[in-house]
């Protein structure tokens, strides 16, 4: 399903993928421990309990395996390598999830307590929760976090409509059963008018690279932002449902240009990930803080900036960097 984000001229009106917002929860069996920002640790907890799910062949990597363009693990853990015209630039399909680190998990959960955590399901991907559901089950058997402490899938949510904090339960561990379609509206448009100047308010490490280099806060700028934006959703729209023409970067540049960034409190924060597949500590660092973007450009790219709050922005959004909320001033 494809969603329809207007613009000032609903001639120009944008398709994009659809999003849908859950949350699950968890509670607690064994002490629960995990770094001050999670989204490694939750996101290697989600794939193992995934592949054990799903991988059918048992083959210890993805690459060959007769299945791979069908399975449910690879196709939202391991995106298969981008061929024709797009395979000179990227080196795969964006996954069609992100983690929302809603909750900050770096204190201990003791057993009883509920935690929680959220993932969006971009285009196709939201025919395959029952999976997630299953794969998080096993998953809370096996442990999280250091010590690895176990869990059990207490219920997942989801957002009736985007944005508006309306989460309606759709499983829980009683009934044993997924509420495939939920009443609701569509996600809310972007409001025809953009405001002179909107406040960006980065929740997690934003990363984006600038010729191959990180950008760094004394030197980003509008560019690098909606350059990233614009070449993320023209990826998702091309791949899961949309209009991928309508965000080609070779359109939209000279507008972008037109538009500049404030912010007094734009820092780098460094964060370290450890990789099971590489046996390595990984550098993920990036950019937070709050910034401020205006100009005369700024409704050309108001409905992506948007919709960039469900889909986040730059490397490592499966991990839930790059998130942002709006602030429109």
């Amino acid at each position: 399903m494809d969603t329809l984000i207007e613009t000032a001229d609903m001639d120009a009106a944008m398709v994009v993928p659809d999003v849908a917002r859950f949350r699950f929860r968890l509670d607690a069996v064994d002490p629960v421990r995990l770094p001050p920002f999670a989204g490694s640790a939750l996101r290697g907890m989600l794939g193992f309990g995934l592949r054990r799910t799903a991988c059918v062949t048992r083959q210890p990597v993805c690459d060959g395996c007769l299945l791979r363009t069908t399975c449910v693990y690879s196709t939202l853990f391991e995106s298969p390598a981008m061929g024709g015209e797009g395979g000179g630039r990227y080196a795969q399909l964006p996954h069609p999830f992100v983690l929302d680190l809603i909750q900050t998990l770096g204190e201990e959960v003791a057993p009883g307590e509920t935690f929680a955590f959220g993932i969006n399901l971009i285009g196709p991907a939201q025919a395959q929760v029952p999976y997630l559901i299953h794969a998080l089950q096993l998953a809370g058997q096996r442990g999280l976090g250091k010590g690895g402490g176990r869990f059990r899938v207490a219920a997942l949510e989801r957002e009736r409509t985007l944005g508006t904090g309306d989460w309606v339960p759709v499983y829980t561990a009683e009934s044993g059963e997924y509420l495939a379609s939920l009443p609701g509206g569509p996600p809310p448009p972007a409001p025809a008018t953009a405001p002179p100047t909107v406040g960006l308010r980065l929740l997690t490490p934003l990363r984006i690279k600038r010729r191959g280099h990180l950008v760094g806060p004394a030197e980003f700028g509008a560019v690098d932002l909606l350059r990233a934006l614009g070449e993320r959703i023209e990826l998702l729209a091309g791949h899961y449902g949309g209009d991928a023409a309508a965000f080609h970067w070779g359109s939209l540049r000279g507008q972008a240009e037109g538009l500049r960034i404030d912010s007094d409190d734009l820092r780098w924060h460094d964060w370290t990930r450890y990789s099971s597949r590489q046996d390595t500590l990984m550098q993920m660092g990036g950019l937070l803080g709050a910034l401020y973007l205006s100009g005369p450009g700024l409704a050309a790219f108001w409905p992506a900036l948007g919709y960039g709050q469900w889909v986040h922005v730059g490397k490592g959004t499966s991990f839930g960097l790059g998130a942002y909320i709006l602030d429109p001033r």
